[in-house]
């Protein structure tokens, strides 16, 4: 591949690196296309080694619920790249541990090893990573666990009933919170959701939000959303801000595990401008249990009991358990039992950002081969000298022949801007065919080190092979 017939527009000022190395500009260029081709392609190899189908679906669940009717068929995994890049799995009857470990594998051989449940930390990232700082417990923000603070104000005592009470105007958690001159923290927030079709209500301690993807899973949704006020109005017979579980038989109801055991809270009462005081969880509704929370500061972990902490990150991916989702095959005795299913998604997008922000230097990109978009670029340091261009160009042609990928910058220009090109689009190796060809000798320059290696031209290549091997 000459580098005079593609379009790689480096640039020298400041800019995001991506966009200055050429891989990027109001969308993937010829080397960015060529590094995430090779990031998916490391993708379809680690999933086919765990017998991963590639496929194009609208919806895998709908027709696992057609076509998997028994055991025998199972363990399936399907996986398709959407949109060109965004890749996600979905399987049924396998193991967990199989597919994040393949994960895991991918991750590994893009030169990704910081990464704690698919999410890397990064200055400067969007994301969030939790860690204990003591046990080296880690975890993506969205599905982390830990023990919540206690509340600020403690629970009433006493078995009392629920009690009305007007909140004329008051509709969120702050505005209940200075009209009683309690904390958050003394109230159920209920959220109205709407998974596969079906209403739920969602119940969080007042100072805390709730984890789309643990309520997610806790439903076990395909497709969730928030419920449109003229439902809410139909389901609870007044308007999002008043409403609470108490009396509610018609939707199920999911509690946050840390309002288990809590007592004499304060809930909406399903009545505009009212409130109830002295609900209390198992007793004035009965909820199902689980963690639909967000971790936040103060919070502790599971595990040892320090204090979380939070750190920015990029996430590269999610991993979700999603349980059944109401699918079932028979078993060995014929009898219908639930399907387990899970589901992931991998973004090879994220990987290339973050290769490009760890494989770094003042100089530019330093890829790792396994995604760089070439393995060796060839350099004649003046293309016009006769005897350098023509040995590039065999360098060039039996690099082919080597199984290796080639750039042969043919272009005629100055060797320092040469120079600073190679190094700022991150190719392992360059070989570089100057006035030493004179002396049958050209020099293979490793990327990452800048290490100068003095070589015979035939042996240039075979020298390149062994160290990327």
């Amino acid at each position: 591949m000459r580098w005079s017939t593609v379009l790689i527009p480096t640039l020298r000022e400041d800019a995001a690196l991506l966009v200055r190395a050429g891989y990027l500009r109001q969308g993937y260029l010829f080397l960015g296309v060529r590094a995430l081709q090779k990031i998916a392609g490391i993708v379809r190899g680690e999933l086919a080694a765990i017998g991963a189908q590639e496929v194009l679906l609208t919806d895998a669940v709908r027709l696992a619920r057609n076509e998997l009717r028994s055991y025998r068929q199972l363990p399936q995994i399907w996986f398709q790249i959407a949109g060109g890049t965004k890749i996600e799995v979905s399987w049924f009857g396998a193991a967990d541990e199989t597919i994040r470990a393949a994960c895991e594998r991918v991750l590994a051989r893009c030169g990704l090893d910081n990464v704690a449940d698919f999410t890397l930390p990064l200055a400067g990232g969007e994301d969030c990573l939790v860690r204990c700082p003591k046990c080296g417990y880690a975890s993506a923000f969205e599905t982390a666990s830990a023990r919540a603070s206690q509340p600020l104000a403690p629970d009433p005592e006493g078995d009392r009933d629920p009690e009305a009470f007007p909140t004329p105007g008051r509709k969120t958690i702050a505005d209940v919170a200075e009209f009683t001159g309690l904390p958050a923290s003394t109230q159920m927030k209920s959220l109205v959701l709407v998974a596969d079709d079906r209403p739920v209500l969602a119940l969080v301690r007042g100072d805390h939000q709730l984890s789309e993807a643990k309520f997610a899973c806790a439903v076990g949704a395909d497709s969730m959303r928030p419920a449109r006020p003229e439902e809410i109005q139909e389901w609870f017979g007044a308007g999002a801000g008043s409403l609470g579980p108490v009396g509610v038989k018609n939707l199920r109801v999911i509690a946050d595990e840390a309002l288990r055991g809590r007592r004499n809270m304060i809930a909406g009462a399903n009545r505009d401008d009212y409130h109830l005081r002295h609900v209390t969880p198992g007793e004035d509704f009965q909820p199902e249990y689980f963690e639909i929370r967000l971790v936040a500061p103060g919070d502790a972990c599971l595990s040892c009991g320090a204090a979380i902490a939070f750190e920015p990150a990029l996430a590269l991916g999610h991993f979700r358990r999603s349980g059944c989702r109401g699918l079932h095959v028979t078993n060995e005795s014929s009898q219908e039992v639930p399907l387990p299913m899970g589901s992931a998604t991998f973004d090879p997008e994220r990987v290339l950002r973050a290769a490009a922000e760890v494989f770094r230097d003042n100089d530019g990109l330093a890829l790792p081969r396994s995604i760089a978009p070439f393995d060796v670029i060839v350099t004649p340091v003046n293309i016009r000298d006769a005897a350098q261009r023509e040995a590039a160009e065999s360098l060039e042609a039996e690099s082919r022949r080597a199984g290796l990928d080639a750039l042969f910058d043919d272009r005629d220009e100055r060797p320092g801007v040469k120079f600073k090109d190679a190094d700022l689009i991150g190719v392992p190796w360059r070989i570089t065919v100057g006035k030493k060809l004179a002396q049958g000798m050209v020099e293979v320059v490793e990327r990452r080190t800048k290490a100068v290696h003095e070589v015979a031209p035939a042996e240039a290549l075979s020298f390149v092979k062994a160290q990327l091997q």
